[in-house]
């Protein structure tokens, strides 16, 4: 998947120590300017807590593809959502489809399908080293939606299970929060 078509791509921030930053300790890498400003001080467990919310308001149960040929996939998902006044443990499953060019346009226009609209400003995707061994992929997004705007953090095996959660945290956090 080809994530860096048509997205805009930041200098990390130099201001911020590599020492103090439990990103750099995992990837290797200091945060995006503005990101780093927004979430400087923060420890891991509250940096992923505060920028990678769990799926308690968008749960993707399936995602499948199948390649239509000239570039287009149809796309197939059963994402289950939960609003604010939802009761706790109360999901609406939606069966969604659409067809797309990639992973994450697809998701954006199934998320906009539930009326989560979320538009990427920023992205970032970043591998995960520890000991040589790759460990996982994470995937920085700066959303809007409207006037609001928002980081985001997704984790994944893959960078596109990585991008992917990082639309669904920038999702709730425009919309559910």
């Amino acid at each position: 998947m080809n994530t860096t078509a048509n997205t805009t791509f930041d200098q990390p921030d130099t201001t911020s120590t590599t020492s103090s930053c439990p990103f750099f300790t995992r990837f290797g890498r200091r945060l995006p300017r503005g990101f780093a400003a927004a979430a400087a001080g923060l420890d891991w467990r509250t940096l992923v807590d505060t920028y990678a919310p769990s799926s308690d308001h968008f749960h993707l149960s399936d995602f499948s593809r199948r390649p239509l040929g000239r570039g287009i996939t149809a796309y197939e998902a059963i994402l289950a959502t939960r609003t604010a006044g939802d009761a706790p443990g109360e999901f609406t499953a939606h069966r969604l489809t659409t067809e797309s060019c990639g992973d994450v346009a697809a998701m954006s226009d199934m998320l906009g399908q539930v009326g989560a609209r979320t538009e990427i400003e920023r992205f970032h995707q970043y591998e995960g080293h520890s000991f040589g061994q790759t460990e996982s992929w994470c995937t920085i997004l700066r959303a809007s939606c409207g006037r609001r705007e928002t980081w985001a953090l997704g984790f994944g095996q893959t960078s596109s299970d990585a991008s992917i959660s990082a639309l669904l945290s920038a999702a709730t956090l425009l919309h559910l929060r």
